[in-house]
């Protein structure tokens, strides 16, 4: 996959720099990184370039060496390849969170009443409270805002609320 999308880059950059010749004074490329005069550099094997095409002002000033030269385009790049690290990190937190599958109220062999929270992996939780029917609707107010509530967020909100 990452072949693919250097293959890509490589052909997009080349041409951004044949119709921004400033581009080739300031820009290489060395493997996967995109260096700016020998300064800096950033990893450009992850983040489809293309796709900075989306955007309009950058359409429209990619061939304008007044608009843009290629500290510009270097700059821009680099903040759109942090933004998808930043993105993919969190989808991949997102993906591994444990999500709350239902929550109960229980009594145990001595009648006392606790809460038992069951996750997305069918994980048994047990949360001991004095006030179980004030967790639960923590729970239902959490789950009329959002539809998956991680085990982690309930248990920071339970702590805010002084449960």
């Amino acid at each position: 996959m990452t072949e693919k999308i250097m293959q890509d880059n490589l052909m997009y950059l080349t041409e951004w720099m044949r119709y921004n010749p400033a581009f080739q004074e300031d820009l290489k490329v060395e493997g996967n990184y995109l260096v700016y005069q020998n300064q800096d550099k950033v990893d450009i094997s992850h983040f489809y370039l293309p796709e900075m095409l989306y955007n309009e002002n950058f359409r429209n000033d990619i061939a304008d060496p007044q608009e843009m030269n290629g500290h510009d385009l270097f700059q821009i790049i680099k903040m759109y390849c942090q933004v998808n690290e930043i993105l993919t990190a969190e989808e991949r937190e997102r993906l591994n969170e444990v999500y709350i599958q239902n929550i109960e109220v229980m009594r145990d062999a001595k009648n006392t009443e606790f809460i038992v929270l069951i996750d997305n992996q069918n994980k048994k939780y047990r949360y001991d409270t004095k006030n179980p029917q004030k967790i639960l609707d923590i729970y239902q107010t959490l789950k009329k805002q959002k539809d998956t509530i991680s085990l982690k967020e309930f248990g920071s909100v339970i702590r805010n609320v002084g449960q």
